[in-house]
């Protein structure tokens, strides 16, 4: 009798999933062309969930594919790789992501408090697998390097609050120096100066080439903090 072996792989992870109750998809990234289209993937999705939601397991045979998922209130995690892919290896990616999603969340994993921290779920699978490559498995770690990089992210990676959040501090900083400046200029019209300036024609001082800090040093002016 002829058994036939494979190879070990690096490409342990074929997809990482999570459905909400109804079998919506939240979040999915594949990592091969098992499932080529976005239809197909949809259709998949749909059928796991049928085949899981309703069961007290942890691991599933379906459509020739290795299932490990555990549920989270009204979430649904699944890792999936090949028929003969090492369940356990599966199994440690998910409990690491789970385990660094409930800290990032506060022990609060479910639908709500995960959309609202998509960023930190998107840049914690990155930390986990990459390219179906199982790069992490503790969940300290994941969450350590998901703070730093969420430090200094992108702005094509940033959320939609986090762009309006940096908007609206550099409106109320420009708002400010524009004040400050439109103070200094009030202040300017007031005193005599004696270095050479004009006035133009709105009544503002115009330069004629002595720097500021000459000015400043000598009393003509005095700036407004």
């Amino acid at each position: 009798m002829f058994i036939s072996l494979q190879e070990p792989s690096l490409y342990t992870v074929k997809a990482i999933l999570i459905l909400d109750n109804d079998g919506d998809r939240l979040f999915a990234k594949y990592y091969d062309d098992t499932y080529p289209s976005v239809k197909e993937q949809k259709a998949f999705e749909k059928n796991i969930f049928n085949k899981t939601h309703r069961t007290d397991s942890e691991i599933a045979l379906l459509e020739g594919l290795t299932v490990v998922y555990k549920s989270s209130i009204d979430l649904y995690f699944y890792v999936i790789g090949s028929s003969y892919e090492n369940e356990l290896m599966l199994m440690t990616v998910l409990n690491c992501l789970f385990d660094s999603l409930s800290q990032m969340l506060r022990k609060n994993v479910e639908k709500r408090a995960l959309l609202e921290n998509m960023e930190g779920l998107f840049l914690a699978v990155d930390e986990i697998v990459d390219g179906g490559v199982i790069l992490e498995s503790d969940p300290q770690q994941v969450v350590h390097r998901v703070a730093l990089r969420g430090e200094d992210v992108p702005l094509t990676e940033q959320t939609v609050s986090q762009v309006l959040q940096s908007a609206k501090e550099q409106i109320k900083w420009s708002l400010l120096r524009l004040r400050k400046e439109r103070m200094a200029s009030g202040d300017f019209r007031t005193l005599k100066n004696n270095l050479g300036e004009e006035k133009t024609g709105d009544g503002c001082l115009m330069d004629t080439g002595e720097d500021l800090e000459t000015r400043q040093q000598s009393g003509s002016y005095y700036f407004l903090d």
